[in-house]
């Protein structure tokens, strides 16, 4: 279920928000916001919901009530984790929980939003529709040799979902020509063939790795979408920590079940 105007491949919130949608399936809701910046020097200036990178606390609770008010739930029902790039999977009952040290979510709750913060890291947000089981998941470099993305699968099984049913799609995060490392990192992922030279500087390919994971996991390929941009190369309109720093806003990536 798409929420708002939509033109072309953006939604138009009616309120201040804006957003990508993420995925296209009946009784869900999956989107990543925009920044809407009106002053893209500023680290914070724009929509950010993210309350542990140094934002004004008004700021990000003034983000998060439109948020809760866009998607018609309680701000409470904003279930949002402390992500510290680990590999640890929350399965939600209740919206009352602890979710510090986690980075994905998984649920079968309806009218309960699973958001994941990044500002380059890959969110990936996943659905079985049939079983009515989400997930959400946070992968930078860390968590992708972690393959958090396919301990989310496997916490999605758990509740009923099948992977041959999955639909995953991944939302903007850093592009393989703006994402250099050092040999130690890219190293990691030559197993992936994920890793490329560009004037002898090692790049990682975060996508393909999260797919690779994915599949793996026994999601079809054809059910995986890669982002729609690279949060560096547009960083206007997304927040990038190699572009601002790590104390900056966040992008917000959500899924919820209708």
């Amino acid at each position: 279920m798409r929420i708002g105007t939509k033109i072309g491949n953006t939604v138009l919130i009616p309120l201040t928000v804006k957003a990508i949608d993420l995925l296209d399936i009946p009784g869900v809701v999956a989107f990543s916001t925009m920044r809407s910046a009106t002053d893209v020097s500023d680290p914070y200036d724009g929509f950010n919901t993210c309350s542990y990178t140094g934002d004004a606390a008004e700021h990000v609770e003034s983000c998060r009530s439109e948020v809760a008010q866009l998607l018609g739930i309680d701000a409470g029902a904003l279930i949002m984790p402390r992500q510290t790039h680990s590999a640890n999977v929350k399965i939600i009952y209740r919206h009352s929980v602890s979710l510090e040290d986690t980075d994905a979510l998984v649920t079968c709750m309806r009218q309960t939003a699973l958001c994941i913060h990044t500002a380059d890291c890959v969110p990936v947000v996943m659905a079985d529709v049939e079983a009515g089981v989400i997930g959400a998941a946070h992968s930078g470099w860390r968590g992708a040799e972690k393959r958090i993305v396919a301990a989310t699968v496997d916490a999605m099984c758990s509740l009923g979902a099948r992977p041959d049913r999955i639909v995953a799609s991944m939302g903007p995060s850093i592009c393989p020509k703006c994402f250099e490392v050092g040999d130690e990192v890219a190293q990691k992922f030559e197993r992936y063939g994920a890793v490329s030279r560009i004037n002898h500087v090692a790049h990682v390919d975060l996508y393909r790795v999260v797919a690779a994971t994915l599949e793996d996991a026994g999601v079809n390929s054809r059910n995986i979408s890669l982002p729609p941009t690279c949060s560096l190369c547009d960083c206007d309109n997304y927040f990038s920590a190699r572009a601002m720093g790590v104390s900056s806003g966040r992008t917000l990536s959500v899924i919820m079940l209708r």
